[in-house]
């Protein structure tokens, strides 16, 4: 049976200000398969001089525009020569991947060849974080300004050989930043991220500290007044407080497996591409079956991740709303509810303020 491969549902991830690429199976125009060309031949001509760090970047473009399995083989072949081992062994899998699914049988073994030769070679870097750091929902590592998912925390990931900035951050919290060197030839490196220190200081503690350092007043004969006692905090404000805390937190929680399946829809289009690469139809069962898993996953991604920014964006509003009033609030009674429907995701609120 012919499936067409349809392009996946738009990921609803423009509420939260991300876009994800295209995900159609558009080629490339005459225009842009000449702009492809042209940068691949001035590719191998620097190849062949020696200049490999002015060739790699054509080929990256090159194959940007016009994806092909021979461009794929001399960029991870410009990759090598210029001491990015990872970088060349995950383009010449990439290479082997794509020659098997067009049945390219001499270049998937080559691809495979050259890709097991690198891998006893490749030097990789562990990143840990330390329990307390990592149950953080808000936590962010960046590896030179890439995000590291946390399910590879403890992972000893593959990396080219040189220096990196390591970056953990999370709200409240200080960010903890470190640089570490991953030398060539097999070397493995491991940084362990520490408990995060919180960044918010009492303020009457500064004050206090720089009222220490003045020359205090003459004494006086009159009796200081008593100080003004402080009006209680309003009960409504602080339910409202709380109540922008959880909204918040579940909206990050619901982001976050938007994220995921979003991520997984993409993986499996990809993998249907694979297995179709002739078009926008195919015969294969199996690219049938990745495309309808693609599907599935992006609609899982657009519900969690509407229902994700609706959250964040009520909890920010009740956060606003909930500053203490002069006159403290005798009661409050808040309620929300969730709102799922075919064309809408987010969540209703309702109460009374007395």
């Amino acid at each position: 049976m012919i499936t067409k491969l349809s392009s996946l549902p738009a990921l609803a991830l423009c509420c939260v200000g991300v876009s994800w690429p295209t995900l159609a199976f558009a080629e490339a125009s005459a225009t842009q398969k000449a702009a492809a060309e042209s940068l691949f031949d001035d590719a191998l001509k620097a190849m062949k001089s020696g200049h490999f760090a002015e060739a790699c970047p054509k080929l990256e473009e090159s194959e940007r525009i016009d994806p092909a399995i021979g461009t794929l083989l001399y960029l991870a072949e410009c990759y090598e020569k210029t001491g990015r081992s990872a970088s060349a062994w995950a383009t010449f899998r990439e290479a082997a991947s794509a020659a098997q699914a067009q049945g390219e049988t001499e270049r998937t073994r080559k691809a495979a060849e050259r890709a097991d030769r690198l891998q006893p070679t490749l030097s990789k870097l562990t990143l840990k974080v330390v329990p307390e750091t990592a149950q953080i929902a808000s936590l962010r590592v960046t590896r030179d300004n890439v995000v590291i998912a946390k399910t590879l925390f403890g992972v000893a990931l593959p990396v080219d050989p040189g220096k990196y900035h390591i970056v953990a951050s999370a709200d409240g919290y200080q960010s903890y930043e470190a640089d570490i060197e991953v030398l060539a030839s097999a070397d493995s490196k491991a940084l362990e991220i520490p408990a995060l220190v919180q960044s918010a200081t009492a303020p009457g503690a500064a004050a206090g500290a720089v009222a220490a350092t003045q020359t205090p007043p003459a004494a006086s004969t009159q009796p200081a007044p008593p100080p003004n006692p402080e009006p209680p905090p309003a009960s409504g404000s602080n339910g409202l407080r709380t109540a922008a805390y959880v909204t918040g937190a579940l909206g990050v929680v619901s982001l976050g497996v938007g994220t995921y399946f979003g991520v997984k829809a993409i993986s499996k289009n990809n993998d249907a591409k694979d297995h179709c690469p002739g078009g926008n139809t195919c015969n294969d069962p199996a690219g049938e079956s990745l495309t309808n898993d693609a599907q599935s996953a992006a609609t899982v991604s657009n519900i969690t991740i509407g229902i994700g920014a609706a959250f964040v964006v009520a909890g920010v509003v009740l956060y606003l709303t909930s500053a203490p009033k002069e006159k403290p609030a005798s009661s409050a009674h808040l309620e929300m509810h969730p709102l799922v429907g075919r064309d809408l995701a987010g969540i209703g609120f309702g109460g009374a303020f007395q």
